[in-house]
């Protein structure tokens, strides 16, 4: 019972990644209602897998509180993106654990935030996180009509790994044409 407790309480401010410009956090539930506004954008959901859109606030808190418990039992790392200066919600990054080093890497900027350096400073930092956790391998991918996080990807250092297999968008109901890269850390892993 006390592990579920702890899954709910308030995150610990001593995880928090300080940039120059951006502090990433851990979700809060009371996160939810910007998460679900701005994730759920057509424009920005339609460059994302798994978000629907409209992504109703419920759909967000439900994706906060998996991501919370993931990160105790699995070792993700999901946080919100925030303006260091006004601790204004930019959007999410985040590393989803699949074992011995390797994690499934993504992130989303509200439009408000597009075209500022803002992810590329985020995933720095998040890569940087996740090298001192032990990553060895960060898998990521992108819709090939979002060229823009290609570019960031590859300011990451990812490289197209070939993995190209068409993925399904919530938002659109459908498959689109997808790219994989692969951002090797260390030595690959067995």
């Amino acid at each position: 019972m006390k592990d579920q407790i702890e899954a709910f309480a308030p995150p610990d401010a001593a995880q928090a990644i300080t940039t120059d410009r951006l502090v990433l956090r851990p979700l809060e539930i009371a996160d939810a209602g910007w998460v679900g506004r701005e994730s759920g954008r057509p424009e920005v959901a339609g460059k994302l897998a798994l978000v629907p859109s409209p992504n109703p606030a419920l759909f967000a808190e439900m994706f906060i509180l998996a991501a919370r418990a993931r990160a105790l039992n699995a070792g993700d790392l999901v946080s919100a993106i925030v303006a260091r200066e006004t601790g204004a919600p930019l959007g999410v990054i985040g590393a989803s654990a699949r074992g011995e080093g390797r994690f499934g890497f993504g992130y989303w900027l509200a439009p408000s935030a597009w075209g500022k350096g803002y992810a590329t400073e985020a995933g720095r930092a998040m890569v940087a996180a996740l090298t001192a956790r032990g990553a060895r391998t960060l898998k990521a991918g992108w819709f090939t009509d979002n060229p823009a996080s290609a570019r960031v990807l590859e300011k990451l250092g990812f490289v197209h790994n070939g993995e190209d297999e068409p993925q399904f968008c919530t938002a659109a109901l459908s498959k689109r044409p997808h790219r994989g890269m692969t951002l090797e850390i260390g030595p690959k892993t067995v």
